[in-house]
């Protein structure tokens, strides 16, 4: 059994370093960021590529998921073209919760994701994601 000396365990001996919060946005800008340079580099003008995706965990109070992931996938109808996800994880992590922003070929992706109010879009549809989540 380990005996700890009660006297060197004080409140000033014991620091908490309290995290940054970081706002959704921030969040979003970053994996927007990340997204857009694996779009210019993984998904071709035609033919094959896989399905990738980033993802951040949430820290926000509001949003009711554990976390949010931005994926893409082939779409299995039209060569070319890619569909834009936006996921939701339930805190369970048994069940999420998902929706396509975007569906074209990479330039029309790209350009989607440059508009100045994507982040706002996608903030809005996070929100959206949580609500049905809570429903659950």
């Amino acid at each position: 059994m380990i005996k700890y000396d009660i006297k060197k365990i004080s409140e000033k001996n014991i620091r908490m370093i309290p995290r940054k919060m970081v706002e959704i946005s921030e969040q979003i800008n970053q994996i927007t960021a990340k997204m857009k340079g694996r779009i210019e580099k993984e998904i071709p003008d035609t033919g094959y590529f896989r399905n990738f995706a980033e993802d951040f965990e949430n820290k926000n109070k509001n949003i009711y998921a554990r976390a949010i992931s931005m994926s893409i996938e082939k779409d299995e109808n039209i060569d070319g073209h890619a569909l834009l996800l936006l996921s939701a994880l339930h805190p369970s992590m048994n069940i999420d919760a998902s929706s396509m922003l975007v569906c074209g070929k990479r330039d029309d992706i790209l350009s989607f994701m440059n508009k100045e109010n994507f982040t706002k879009k996608v903030e809005e549809e996070i929100i959206k994601l949580s609500d049905s989540l809570k429903r659950i």
